[in-house]
C-alpha cells in the first residue's frame, strides 16, 4: 500500500508490504533527499503505525 504526505519543502512517501518495514522515501521535486526503512517488531506494529500514522492513502504496489 502507498501513502503520500505532501509538505511545503518536500513530499513524504510511505510503502509497505505488509511485513515488519515501511519504506519511507523523502522527496524535493525530482530529487530524493532521503530514502529509509522503518522497522517495527511485529507486523501488527508496523500495520498501526502504517493506518495511523502515515498520509493520505494513493493506492497498492504493483
Amino acid at each position: 500500500m502507498r501513502k503520500h504526505e505532501l509538505y511545503t519543502d518536500y513530499h513524504d512517501h510511505f510503502e509497505y508490504f505488509g511485513n515488519t518495514e515501511i519504506e519511507r522515501i523523502r522527496k524535493q521535486g525530482e530529487k530524493t533527499i532521503r530514502h529509509d526503512w522503518i522497522i517495527f517488531d511485529t507486523v501488527d506494529e508496523a500495520m498501526e503505525f502504517f493506518n495511523d500514522q502515515c498520509g493520505e492513502f494513493v493506492g497498492y504496489y504493483a
